[in-house]
């Protein structure tokens, strides 16, 4: 008859027992610490990585030794071993990651190792080497920055949007991402702001963000980048730049005056800002002429944007508010050419009004209305001004 599952023979159990015994009875066992190692030694690889190591720190020590004397990969698969072990202290364990990542860099296995200080910043957000992987990984991005920088000086004769151009890439070069080497570069940029908001690269992580985003075309992500150093880096040396990018950004990601115009007026207040409390632009020329040009870009789209509206309700028939728009571009916008179109069109407008035959505009029922008020509508009485008087002297003789 067969034994119950539960008590059959297992090989695999019986070996790990019989190799505990066997450290037990062991010569050298002369003490209880030296039999709780070999226990734990013999053990460990049965149980699995989540395991209370008691030689942990002496291994720290050695893979520390290995590292100082330049063999990296036999140091880092040490540390990693540490590093995994969840039975571990999280000082040690802490340490070891670093380590790790520190071994990766040194064999110059960059996006590796640019991972591996990320995953240290994620075990350990408020650990003793947050501010030392932010460091390392920045060193990393200012690496692989450099081809956008080598871009840059070849394409400087180019005028408006650089879009990316694809180059085939090395694959034994493990220092830089095998593929989106400029997206790789962008992610960790940002993970270094988002766990060091305070650090010394903080500011120049997120400025690379969004400067990178502005020379590529994406305005949205750009304004983001830009906005936050503006807000979160008060002190920071890049903040008047960052201003003066994020004024551009805003106003070339509304799409246009036929868009929504909320992003102009953001802009439109940082040039304010920026006038009043940012005497590094308007001190410098050069700047201060690129506030005067963004300020007459804003106001000219703004003004777009109104002239618009009231050409959409002159169009549709409804002539009183397209007079109090096109007065609004007049006011709100003087000295551009919407405000004089604006100025004809009103003219225009009124006097139409004014004589009783207003446009219905391509509107179908405004059409509607007037042709059938045209057709069978009452006659309107002339008023008192409009009657022909006849001057009774005028009258023939012998008349009615």
């Amino acid at each position: 008859m067969a034994k119950p599952a539960d008590r059959r023979f297992r090989p695999g159990r019986a070996g790990a027992l019989v190799a505990v015994v066997a450290l037990a009875v062991a010569p050298g066992c002369h003490s209880a610490r030296s039999f709780k190692e070999r226990v734990h030694g013999a053990v460990a690889p049965l149980v699995g990585s989540n395991y209370d190591d008691p030689l942990a720190e002496s291994k720290l020590k050695e893979a520390e030794n290995l590292f100082a004397a330049g063999q990296y990969e036999k140091a880092q698969t040490q540390f990693r071993t540490l590093a995994d072990n969840k039975g571990n202290s999280a000082v040690l364990a802490e340490r070891a990651r670093f380590m790790q990542a520190e071994c990766r860099y040194a064999r110059g296995q960059y996006p590796e190792a640019a991972d591996t200080f990320h995953k240290v910043l994620l075990d350990f957000p408020t650990g003793a080497y947050r501010r030392d992987c932010c460091a390392r990984m920045y060193q990393i991005c200012d690496y692989w920055l450099d081809d956008f920088r080598d871009e840059l000086d070849k394409r400087s004769g180019e005028k408006g949007v650089l879009r990316w151009r694809p180059k085939w890439p090395n694959p034994w070069d493990r220092t830089k991402p095998t593929i989106d080497q400029e997206g790789r570069t962008l992610e960790t940029l940002e993970r270094i702001h988002t766990h060091d908001v305070t650090g010394p690269t903080a500011d120049k992580a997120i400025f690379w963000c969004g400067y990178v985003s502005f020379i590529r075309g994406n305005f949205q992500e750009a304004d983001q980048f830009f906005s936050q150093l503006v807000d979160m880096h008060a002190d920071s040396p890049l903040r008047p730049q960052a201003i003066a990018f994020a004024i551009q950004a805003k106003n070339n990601a509304t799409g246009g005056a036929s868009y929504d115009g909320r992003k102009c007026a953001e802009a439109l207040q940082l040039v304010h800002v920026a006038e009043a409390s940012v005497p590094e632009l308007t001190n410098n020329p050069e700047m201060s002429e690129k506030l005067t040009r963004a300020k007459f870009a804003i106001r000219s789209q703004q003004a777009e944007k109104d002239f618009l509206m009231a050409e959409y309700y002159e169009r549709t028939g409804h002539p009183g508010s397209a007079v109090f728009y096109y007065e609004l571009v007049r006011r709100r916008y003087g000295g551009t050419r919407y405000s004089d179109l604006a100025t004809e069109r009103q003219a225009r407008l009124i006097k139409l009004m004014q004589d009783g035959r207003p446009e219905p505009g391509n509107d179908p029922f405004a059409i509607a209305q007037a042709k059938w008020n045209e057709l069978f509508g009452k006659p309107k009485a002339p008023d008192e001004k409009d009657r022909v008087r006849v001057d009774p002297n005028l009258q023939p003789a012998g008349g009615p």
